[in-house]
C-alpha cells in the first residue's frame, strides 16, 4: 500500500457564535478555535475546498467563510528570482 499525500486546503471561517463550532468538523479537519476572537482554521483537500467554503457560508453561525491565501503568497526569496533590491557592500 503506498502513502500520497493530499494537497490541502486551508479555510478560515469567522464566526457570530460559538456554540455550533462542532458543525465544522464535517467539512475537514478542524485545527484551530480561537474562543476570545471568534473564528477557525480548517483545513479540506484541495478539490473540495469551494464547495466546502460556499457550504459553509451557509450555516447559520458564520458570518464569513474564505479560503486562505498563503498557498498564493510568494516563499522562496532567494536573490536570484529577486529584483527588487539590490545587494551593496554594506549587506
Amino acid at each position: 500500500m503506498e502513502f500520497k499525500l493530499q494537497p490541502r486546503e486551508s479555510i478560515i471561517v469567522t464566526l457570530g457564535n460559538m456554540r455550533q463550532v462542532k458543525q465544522l468538523k464535517k467539512f475537514g479537519i478542524l485545527y484551530f478555535v480561537s474562543k476570545s476572537m471568534k473564528y477557525a482554521v480548517l483545513y479540506t483537500d484541495q478539490d473540495k475546498a469551494e464547495q466546502a467554503c460556499t457550504a459553509i457560508g451557509k450555516l447559520s453561525s458564520v458570518k464569513r467563510a474564505e479560503i486562505s491565501p498563503r498557498a498564493a503568497l510568494r516563499t522562496n526569496y532567494d536573490d536570484a528570482e529577486s529584483t527588487d533590491y539590490k545587494r551593496t557592500n554594506e549587506d
